[in-house]
Parts: C-alpha cells; sequence; structure tokens
C-alpha cells in the first residue's frame, strides 16, 4: 500500500471520530447519517486493516438505523430537512 491509500484510510478514520464526537455533543441526525456513511466505506475499503473494516461493518448498521430514527423523530430543537 502507498502513502496515499494509507493516509486515505488514516483521513477517513479521524473524519470519522471527528462526526462521531460532534455528534455525541449535538444528537444531529445528519451527523449520524455521516457517520453511518462513513462506517461503510470504511467497511468496504480494501486498505483498511482487518479489524477497522469488521469493527466498521459491525457498527454500520446501528447508526443507520439511528439515523433513520432521529430523522423521523428529531430531537427538540433539531429539524429534518
Amino acid at each position: 500500500m502507498d502513502a496515499t491509500q494509507e493516509s486515505r484510510v488514516e483521513t477517513l478514520t479521524a473524519a470519522l471520530v471527528y462526526l462521531m464526537t460532534h455528534y455525541a455533543r449535538t444528537g444531529c441526525p445528519r451527523l449520524a447519517l455521516c457517520v453511518s456513511r462513513h462506517l461503510q466505506i470504511l467497511a468496504l475499503h480494501p486498505d483498511a486493516a482487518p479489524v477497522l473494516r469488521d469493527t466498521c461493518a459491525g457498527l454500520h448498521g446501528a447508526w443507520a438505523k439511528a439515523a433513520g430514527q432521529l430523522a423521523a423523530h428529531p430531537p427538540s430543537g433539531h429539524r429534518s430537512h
């Protein structure tokens, strides 16, 4: 794997951690959807370590479900578009 591919996996992972942290602060359903999508991308990424792919695959469904539930019933103060 070249440095570009490795940095892409690292960048995606860093973005995922950022999104999860921001979601924990806000509960925004759009962020939950972004987390779900990043998990899916990393779960399918051929250059990601197997443990990372497996972990992301296992968490993807829960985040997708949370994003769907939150979109249907947004917390007060949040609007669903």
